[in-house]
């Protein structure tokens, strides 16, 4: 754990060695400290020298102001390093996440994501906080002062010595059950963020079937899980504090008792006692600290292996070695025996494949159309297009290019998706239009606002292109939702449209207003239109009937409907 965050705080080297260094003077200056005590209660005081006296104590107050400065540069530049490094492993950790294969996201929780990107995060923090590196500082002191005790009275340091088991057993017996009890706390944690996450982003569907209590209850139910493993741990923690610092003052007793005898024997000063008494307490001091810090360390320790979980899952859809651009497109696309089954997250059940055997062609700037029952593999031909998934066997060939050999952010730079349902940022209908190309200008956007029929409802916005939208477009219709997705993919200038039911939420009315905007898109691109409407297909160049997985028929509109067979029974079904 410690090598894995250190590794990015090595990135700001020169504060870590000026910390260090800091670190290191604080322990020479508290390891001085008791030894004005004893020069005032033995030198000082029998020869009643007050002007000595006031001098010993003014060194004395300017040690603790010089520590104090320290100690000020040392908590604030340890801060900075802190957060220069949590943020270096935030951005590192959600770069990992973006870039991961589509399976991943659909057999991931959102919530759990967000709490591994957040509070574990957080928690790894404290292995980097002002205090956590003083122990550093204190395993130095420790070390120091332990040869120390054992030079000024080896029988005392022994003693010392024998409580030192003592800790290191309560130690042992306490750390794994702190670290089950926070473990299973972060688990019940992501539960109620993903809860949360549910609940915020089907808010209609909960209030249109009056689940409130329902969704409450579950909400309760994981927050009380959550309460119950802390407070176990808590507990524990409870426990364990009070039994350490029963073995300190064990030892600060045995001290005592064995300081007083020795100086009753004349073999030790008063002065050189009280001396001992803060030596040993500084010894004792690096072990309360880290027993203040056991909470923090186990959690860390929790987040730690929930954050390298999902750090050593690696996407499988990636560039081929010698992977190519993509190729100038003036030909077709070839779908040859393409076979794919959906993996199955639990790997308890046979996959049943989506699509078996498939090949047909998409040749340059026509339209080609898939219809088809639902569950028939329409939308698992788009996605195997757009290398979301990769093929079981087969293949598809863009001019020639096997799609494994194209460059992946080429390839789906050339495609343009228009959905059912339109994905909308939280931003304005500006940053709407242009995402994925936000250098795009007004002007440009203007342009394509007006191919997409959306121009006047932009205008006659109270802020125009800078209204906001609302969180998954909430302020917007679902024919304005579909015309800001035509001027983004217009906008996008792919030389391939796929359209995946894009019309299939609007009413007739909208669906005839989007045309026009959809025949601007369509214009001079290769495309791939999947539709539930069959009279919105009349005028491909192809159609592609398929069901179960396997092209059933292939031909233009007319052909099909006179050959009586799947599609026209298709057809027929809808307009009866």
């Amino acid at each position: 754990m410690f090598k894995y965050v250190f590794t990015k705080v090595l990135k700001n080297r020169w504060l870590l060695i000026g910390n260090v260094l800091i670190l290191a003077m604080m322990t020479v200056l508290q390891f001085i400290m008791p030894q004005f005590t004893q020069y005032i209660i033995d030198k000082v005081i029998p020869k009643a020298n007050f002007q000595e006296l006031f001098w010993t104590i003014g060194l004395m107050l300017l040690a603790a102001i010089v520590l104090g400065v320290f100690n000020y540069f040392s908590t604030y530049y340890m801060g900075v390093m802190s957060q220069n490094t949590i943020t270096d492993l935030r951005n590192e950790l959600y770069e990992r996440i973006i870039r991961q294969d589509t399976h991943f996201f659909e057999s991931s929780k959102t919530g759990d994501i967000m709490v591994r990107l957040t509070s574990d995060i957080n928690n790894l923090q404290s292995l980097i906080s002002p205090n956590m590196l003083s122990m550093i500082g204190s395993m130095f002191t420790f070390i120091g002062v332990y040869i120390f005790i054992f030079f000024v009275n080896w029988q005392m340091a022994l003693a010392v010595t024998i409580t030192l088991p003592l800790m290191f057993v309560i130690y042992r017996v306490f750390r794994t059950r702190i670290r089950q009890s926070f473990l299973k706390a972060r688990g019940a944690q992501a539960k109620m963020s993903n809860q949360m996450q549910n609940t915020l982003t089907q808010i209609e569907l909960i209030k249109s079937y009056t689940s409130e209590t329902q969704e409450s209850d579950k909400f309760a139910e994981f927050a009380n899980e959550n309460r119950d493993y802390t407070v176990s741990a808590t507990w524990n923690q409870a426990v364990f504090s009070p039994l350490i610092s029963f073995i300190n003052y064990l030892g600060t007793a045995i001290i005592l008792l064995l300081g007083a005898y020795f100086v009753i024997k004349k073999q030790l000063t008063v002065g050189g006692l009280v001396a001992y008494i803060s030596y040993v307490a500084m010894l004792q001091s690096p072990i309360q600290s880290f027993t203040r810090l056991l909470n923090q360390l186990q959690q860390s320790l929790v987040s730690y292996g929930r954050i390298v979980e999902i750090s050593q899952v690696q996407p499988t859809i990636l560039n081929a070695p010698n992977a190519v651009p993509f190729p100038d497109f003036h030909d077709r696309i070839s779908i040859q025996k393409a076979s794919f089954a959906y993996p199955d997250s639990s790997k308890t059940k046979t996959t049943v494949p989506a699509i078996k055997q498939v090949s047909f062609d998409i040749p340059y700037a026509q339209t080609t159309a898939l219809v088809g029952h639902s569950g028939s593999g329409k939308t698992t031909l788009t996605n195997l297009l757009d290398r979301l998934y990769d093929l079981d066997s087969g293949d598809i060939l863009y001019d020639g290019v096997p799609i494994k050999k194209i460059e992946l952010q080429s390839l789906r730079q050339h495609i343009a998706i228009v959905s059912q349902d339109v994905a909308m940022i939280d931003g304005t209908v500006r940053d709407n239009i242009r995402y994925g190309a936000p250098q795009a200008t007004d002007d440009r956007i203007s342009q394509v606002a007006q191919l997409a029929d959306i121009a006047d409802f932009i205008r006659n916005l109270p802020n125009g292109l800078e209204t906001q939208v609302g969180e998954r477009g909430m302020r917007l219709s679902g024919g304005q939702k579909q015309r800001i997705a035509i001027a983004r993919a217009l906008l996008k200038d792919s030389p391939i449209i796929i359209l995946d039911e894009a019309t299939a939420a609007l009413d007739n009315e909208s669906e005839k207003a989007i045309q026009h905007a959809l025949d601007n898109l369509l214009e001079q691109r290769t495309s791939l239109v999947i539709a539930h409407r069959l009279s919105t297909v009349h005028n491909a160049d192809n159609i592609i009937a398929l069901d179960d997985g396997q092209v059933v028929e292939t031909g233009t509109h007319q052909q099909l409907m006179a050959q009586h067979g799947y599609y026209r029974q298709l057809y027929d079904a809808q307009f009866k």
